[in-house]
């Protein structure tokens, strides 16, 4: 009897022990208080960081949403529902911010996203506030962030499956939905070369809530329409952005071509985006002595990466 109940004794003690360390494990995103000290310590770097990385003015209205996990002791992951303001417009936005167990603070994910509407359009605030998924495919800017992500993924992973050769593509249209907090799925028609040949594809790719890329499909086809017609032409003889964008273009192709070229003159300014944006620009380019009319496409991510997305001998300037 005595060595029963010694038994019984020692495995609940061996069971306790082990769902105390499988608790201690790291898991999923669990709901917690808007109010908790860490996640307003996170709300605010959120802000600040994704200002200076997007240099542009940000400003926190409230936290409508969070939750944590923590990867190990000390340690603490945030999955943020912000309402922002962002040049002056009222945004949501999803921020994930990692604190390591000496409280350093890193913005992992910034992206616009629909988890604060069902929270704002019932009070909101609460912590728990109900997300409610978007399944229908929505236009989105060809300079948004993530479908670029997407698309430079695509491109990567095609080539690999296939043992292609596929130059970057354009983005030609991009759609996205949002199945799940913090996930996109991209449906885009993009312009590329396979072995060489100009084709168009259209791809979709998955982003789960931790920034994972898979690829699901990829068809060469018809598709997409012009995305030229959202450009906004910039009323400016100088520009910051358009004007660094123009200055990038042309240190890029010189590169890219080991042939020197110099610009000389910007002809048309035009620009699309928020948080990353996608610049049109037609210059005057030097070039072996020679001076010609180029249009060029750049993107500028959130964090102020470029990327030349075309360089074309054009008429734009007429």
């Amino acid at each position: 009897m005595k060595t029963n109940f010694r038994t019984a004794f020692l495995l609940s003690v061996l069971t306790a022990a082990f769902a105390l360390a499988i608790s201690a494990q790291p898991g999923g995103y669990q709901p917690t208080e808007i109010d908790n000290a860490g996640v307003a310590l996170a709300a605010d770097f959120a802000v600040k960081e994704q200002a200076s990385r997007a240099k542009t003015t940000i400003t926190l209205n409230k936290v409508v949403m969070a939750s944590d996990k923590e990867p190990k002791l000390g340690a603490r992951d945030f999955m943020l529902c912000l309402d922002t303001n962002v040049a002056n417009k009222q945004t949501f936005v999803q921020a994930i911010v990692t604190m390591d167990q000496y409280s350093n603070l890193k913005l992992m994910g910034w992206s616009k996203s629909t988890c604060g509407k069902s929270a704002s359009t019932s009070g909101g605030g609460s912590a728990t506030g109900e997300f409610m998924p978007r399944m229908n495919y929505e236009i989105v800017s060809n300079g948004d962030g993530g479908a670029g992500l997407a698309a430079d993924f695509a491109v990567t992973a095609q080539a690999k499956k296939t043992k292609a050769v596929i130059t970057p593509a354009t983005i030609i249209k991009a759609e996205d939905q949002e199945p799940a907090l913090g996930a996109r799925n991209f449906r885009l028609c993009l312009k590329t070369t396979v072995n060489g040949k100009a084709t168009t594809a259209q791809t979709l790719v998955t982003v789960d809530q931790y920034s994972n890329n898979k690829l699901i499909s990829w068809t060469e086809m018809k598709c997409g329409e012009s995305g030229d017609g959202d450009f906004t032409p910039v009323e400016k003889e100088f520009s910051a952005g358009v004007d660094l964008a123009a200055d990038w273009a042309v240190m890029k192709h010189s590169k890219d071509t080991g042939v020197p070229h110099k610009l000389v003159e910007i002809l048309k300014r035009e620009e699309k985006g928020m948080f990353s944006m996608t610049y049109r620009i037609c210059m005057k380019v030097g070039e072996e002595g020679e001076t010609q009319i180029i249009q060029a496409v750049v993107t500028r991510d959130q964090y102020s990466n470029h990327k030349l997305v075309s360089w074309e001998h054009s008429t734009c300037g007429k």
